[in-house]
């Protein structure tokens, strides 16, 4: 054990002391875009998905080092003039907000671009601006420069020109540094006139090797190098690992990550192995309690109690909550919150199904708290207890017909409150909205298959889209959302602007049939907005015989998406079988042939019938 500890005691010397560019726990401020509400004024309507997972990486890496109090700007969405999306499906919030929830970071200081453009702006020009040679501001430019520009644009307003000078940019990105979604943005080059050069500017190697799964911060479509979060006995990272799992097209992508890291060790060569090593066996003072796991008795249902498994924790917009351990209540401290709403959640894991949801409450005869229950971020419900003349009797709200999934956020807000009527000092006082459990009970089940191993589905939302190819939401498809080819007709040659493409996992060698499950729009005439160039380029493709390259593909549905899909080779229509010689990794491209086009999935199988594999891709939704 003692040469144990001298060990972990130098890896912590060698990291403190393998700091970058003079960095010395001095403070630090991080904008980053990623925003998952679709711009379509941009060519590229959802931001760059790797922020998902790399805003959670981030903070765990500063947190690791204990360094939350040196964080003192955090901006995320930061796409000027993008739209806001709702809380529940804005992934860098759900990202950064877990964050600070598990790892104590100071929630007031992370500002929603889309939501918060003024504030985030004036934190950021505050920062910038009372720098100094013995206080200097890392910045870890993590996004587009349009934001940076009018943070940078306002500290010069406020007298902050030369004090620029010690603020320390971060770049890992020539993108991030160029790219503009509207004619009038900025870049970084209008960013150092602006300044007349002051600010001082890093760029390290790329952090993107998304073709070398072992290397830097990007492994593809493989998530195997990172199963150690997974399955990490710290809960935080394995909620890490999920924000990972979150990217938009399946991708293994945390990469803006690599600059933190490269400031806080000096490595701008990162990779999966060194990250585990770094984090070793967890976050300090991490935030327990926050996953639990629950499976049905045999009256089909469970409980979920307050006291036991709901942690304490603050979180972004609300007062902290307390523990009445006499009681076994969860509760609100109305000495200093008079008014204010409390808030804890749980990372729930459960059998898929509707639930009828009972939150047990406990009546105050000072005063009527207010409940609300959130799941997965929409409000499901919220109640009041009726008037007492008795305290701490157990009411019960029950909300119905609720859909859970295998994985939800389950968030109790209660507040405290005063009804007038008992005295307390000069004034009255206030009932604390104290809570005990909340009860599921299952009254339909989810039937969930498991995919066999000789039947692949690739999602039309796990494609890297380019050029005219958007993604939509819709109840009716799988998991949501599909694809869709916005473009002109393209019936003579693919157009390289216009191929997407993504990687998916064979398990089992041999020669798969391939199918799709496609949409032409009501309007569309006879074979209009029906096919598609396909093209699988590590494979062998076979029609009647083997074919190579890109190939018309064709189907014909409306109304609902239909199972179906061949090749039209020249007037013969085959279907198409692809042959996998081994077991890995390969790569489906996809490029727009005819407009409107709308793709759900992909299907690829063996040794089953064409009706059995209709009703298994009907049913399964690859997560």
């Amino acid at each position: 054990m003692r040469l144990l500890g001298i060990f972990l005691l130098m890896v912590s010397f060698s990291i403190a002391n393998a700091q970058s560019w003079g960095y010395n726990k001095n403070r630090i401020a991080v904008s980053a875009d990623g925003n998952s509400a679709p711009d379509h004024e941009y060519k590229w309507p959802i931001g760059d998905p790797d922020d998902w997972g790399a805003n959670a990486a981030i903070l765990a890496t500063l947190a690791k080092l204990e360094l939350q109090d040196q964080l003192v700007h955090y901006s995320y969405n930061n796409f000027i003039d993008a739209p806001a999306g709702p809380d529940s499906e804005n992934q860098n919030k759900i990202s950064c907000d877990g964050g600070i929830i598990y790892w104590h970071f100071n929630a007031s200081k992370f500002y929603d671009v889309t939501t918060q453009l003024e504030a985030a702006k004036t934190s950021l020009a505050k920062e910038m601006s009372i720098s100094t040679e013995d206080n200097p501001l890392y910045f870890i430019h993590a996004g587009l420069s349009e934001f940076v520009y009018q943070a940078v644009e306002k500290a010069i307003e406020m007298g902050g020109m030369e004090n620029l000078r010690h603020v320390k940019l971060v770049s890992h990105s020539g993108f991030n540094e160029n790219e503009t979604r509207r004619d009038w943005h900025r870049t970084w080059a209008d960013i150092q006139k602006l300044c007349g050069n002051r600010i001082q500017y890093h760029k390290i190697k790329d952090q993107n090797a998304c073709g070398i799964k072992d290397v830097l911060w990007c492994s593809g479509k493989d998530f195997s190098p990172w199963y150690w979060m997974r399955d990490h006995q710290d809960e935080s990272i394995r909620w890490m690992y999920t924000r990972a799992q979150a990217h938009d097209t399946g991708k293994a992508d945390i990469s803006d990550v690599g600059m933190v890291y490269w400031l806080l060790t000096g490595d701008e060569n990162g990779s999966p192995e060194k990250f585990k090593n770094f984090l070793g066996d967890g976050i300090p003072n991490a935030a327990e309690g926050i996953a639990v796991t629950k499976e049905l008795d045999s009256n089909n249902r469970f409980t979920l109690s307050a006291m036991e498994d709901f942690p304490i924790i603050t979180i972004p917009g609300f007062v902290p909550p307390y523990i009445d351990k006499y009681r076994k209540a969860m509760a609100i401290d109305a000495v200093h919150y008079k008014g204010d709403f409390a808030a804890s959640k749980v990372h729930l894991t459960a059998p898929e199904g509707i639930y009828n949801i009972t939150l047990t409450t406990l009546t105050e005869i000072d005063g009527e708290s207010e409940y609300r229950l959130h799941v997965n971020g929409e409000l499901i419900g919220k109640t009041q207890n009726t008037a007492s003349d008795k305290d701490y009797e157990a009411l019960k709200h029950t909300f119905k017909n609720i859909s859970l999934n295998e994985r939800n956020d389950i968030q109790v807000e209660f507040n405290s409150h005063s009804n007038g009527k008992i005295p307390e000092g000069d004034a009255f006082a206030f009932a604390r909205g104290r809570w005990t459990m909340i009860e599921f009970e299952c009254i339909k089940k989810n039937s969930i298959e498991a995919t066999p191993k000789d039947f692949i589905v690739i999602e039309g939302e796990h494609f890297d889209l380019h050029g005219k190819w958007e993604f939509i939401s819709d109840k009716t498809a799988s998991g949501g959302r599909y694809i869709q080819y916005t473009g002109a007709n393209n019936y003579p040659e693919v157009i390289k602007k216009h191929t997407c493409e993504t990687q998916f996992e064979v398990k089992e060698a041999g020669t798969y049939t391939v199918k799709w499950m496609m949409r032409q729009p009501e309007n569309a005439e006879g074979d209009k907005s029906n096919d598609a160039w396909i093209n699988f380029p590590d494979a062998t493709q076979i029609g009647h015989e083997t074919i190579t390259g890109f190939n018309k593909f064709v189907g014909r549905s409306k109304g609902d998406f239909g199972f179906n899909g061949q090749l039209d080779l020249h007037g013969k229509q085959p279907w198409l079988t692809v042959k996998f010689d081994k077991p890995g990794f390969y790569t489906l491209q996809v490029s727009g042939r005819s407009e409107f086009l709308q793709i759900d999935k992909f299907v690829l199988y063996k040794n089953m019938s064409f009706e059995e594999a209709e009703k298994l891709a009907k049913k399964i939704v690859l997560k």
